[in-house]
């Protein structure tokens, strides 16, 4: 029977690991609930902490400071071929600050900023290998933190413009063992030291907004986002002593492995909307986003490896040494996708001291992901999100404070119509497999304004 490396045939597994590529959480779930029931469909009129996100013009359009905090709950049921494919869910909290200011009575400007954090891990990266399909927007994507900070100005009370940048962080990671390692006998006879290092490294994209409100019933909304990719550096260097149990003398072993990988992508994007109020109390919102899913960059990276054993003669035959390759970027494919969005608000009670809204929203993605015919497996299908909610307003709370207290709430459902894979070849590993699902969302929101 053939004695294997211990370190040889865990680093060949870890070698044809490619990380699946993510994002950002808002750009799936969105941010606070007035936002997500309306569909997302809220950058002509948004001006809550939520512009942050969706237009940071928005921050100077209202007459509060505003304080809110929210937090939300995703939870995904997703299959592959009837499996349940184990997507975590997704729950975390959003902060935010909108603070309006004038000088001389006729330059109004606007400073804001925008949390997003997940109350159960800061960041999460896992690996699969190749051959396992997985839901390529869903399993790292939501696990991110996410923080935005923007400037806005009002010119001639009709134009709003705002702009700032947004960060997040990608890590490089350093692996490096010493040491004797016995073939023999590895749980007793190997002496191994190891030492771990993590880089943290901050990448930085601009956003840029304006609303256009030429009268008080309607106003535009057009808005870049710009793209980004996070890189996922691995750098593993193992230098040990081959021992064999007296066998034979001892012998150097060396194996090296850097792998770079995209971890995260963003693409850049473009919304233009428009909200119309006939009545005070009735808005309807329809938004359009361009999606640069052509710019896509494949989760399979780059990877070299080295393996060197000094085998003596005598344990030729007794010690197999696997090949292992390195492996290249593989192209995506990806198409562009022009992502539609419409929201409605409309009062249902109002009084000298409250007011409550009702909302609903709806959007429709079409899947970027072309036919996974060869030998990747990004999976991903179609999404059509319905989303409900409610907003209550407090408004007359002097001598407490001088301007208002809301609390949100919203719901969404997301269907994931079910979409075969077939792929070309017959004695491909995987083969044919069909996936979808849905997702069920929910979040609350409160908000603070102050005159």
């Amino acid at each position: 029977m053939k004695k294997r490396s211990t370190f040889t045939f865990f680093f060949a597994v870890l070698g044809v690991f490619a990380s699946p590529a993510a994002a950002q959480p808002m750009d799936t779930y969105g941010m606070t609930s007035r936002s997500v029931a309306m569909g997302g469909a809220v950058s002509a009129d948004v001006e809550d902490i939520s512009a942050n996100y969706y237009n940071p013009a928005g921050l100077v359009r209202g007459d509060h400071m505003r304080i809110g905090i929210g937090w939300f709950g995703a939870f995904h049921q997703l299959d592959v071929d009837g499996l349940n494919s184990g997507v975590d869910p997704v729950h975390g909290l959003t902060f935010g600050l909108a603070i309006p200011a004038t000088i001389d009575r006729n330059f109004r400007f606007a400073f804001g900023l925008g949390v997003h954090l997940n109350d159960d891990r800061l960041s999460r990266t896992r690996s699969l290998p190749q051959s396992r399909p997985r839901w390529e927007f869903y399993d790292n994507r939501p696990h991110r933190t996410y923080l935005a900070a923007h400037l806005a100005v009002e010119l001639f009370e009709v134009i709003r413009i705002g702009g700032g940048i947004s960060f997040l962080s990608y890590a490089a990671n350093t692996l490096s063992v010493r040491g004797d390692l016995d073939i023999a006998m590895p749980d007793i006879g190997s002496h191994l030291q190891h030492e771990i290092r993590a880089d943290l490294t901050t990448i930085r994209y601009p956003q840029i907004g304006v609303q256009v409100q030429p009268i008080p019933e309607l106003s535009f909304g057009l808005v870049y986002r710009g793209g980004f990719a996070l890189s996922n550096v691995l750098t593993a260097e193992v230098d040990a002593t081959i021992l064999s149990g007296g066998i034979a003398a001892p012998f150097p072993g060396y194996f090296y492995l850097f792998s770079e990988s995209v971890n995260a992508f963003v693409p850049q994007q473009v919304s233009l909307a428009g909200s119309w109020s006939p009545t005070p109390q009735f808005t309807l919102n329809l938004e359009v986003t361009w999606v640069n899913w052509s710019s896509y960059i494949s989760p399979v990276g780059t990877s070299d490896i080295r393996l060197d054993l000094d085998i003596p003669p005598e344990l030729a035959d007794s010690i197999f040494v696997p090949t292992i390759r390195g492996s290249r970027p593989i192209a995506a494919n990806f198409q562009d996708r022009f992502v539609p969005r419409v929201g409605v608000e409309g009062m249902a009670y109002e009084d000298t001291s409250m007011e409550f809204r009702v909302r609903g929203g709806f959007f429709y993605e079409a899947s970027p992901v072309p036919q996974q015919t060869g030998i990747t497996n990004l999976v991903d299908t179609d999404r059509l999100a319905f989303s409900a909610g409610a907003g209550l307003r407090l408004t007359n709370l002097r001598p407490l404070i001088d301007g208002f207290i809301s609390f949100d709430l919203h719901l969404q459902y997301a269907l994931l119509p079910y979409r075969a894979m077939q792929k070309t070849s017959l004695v491909d590993p995987t083969g044919d497999y069909v996936a979808g699902g849905h997702i069920f969302a929910g979040g609350l929101s409160m908000e603070v304004g102050f005159r």
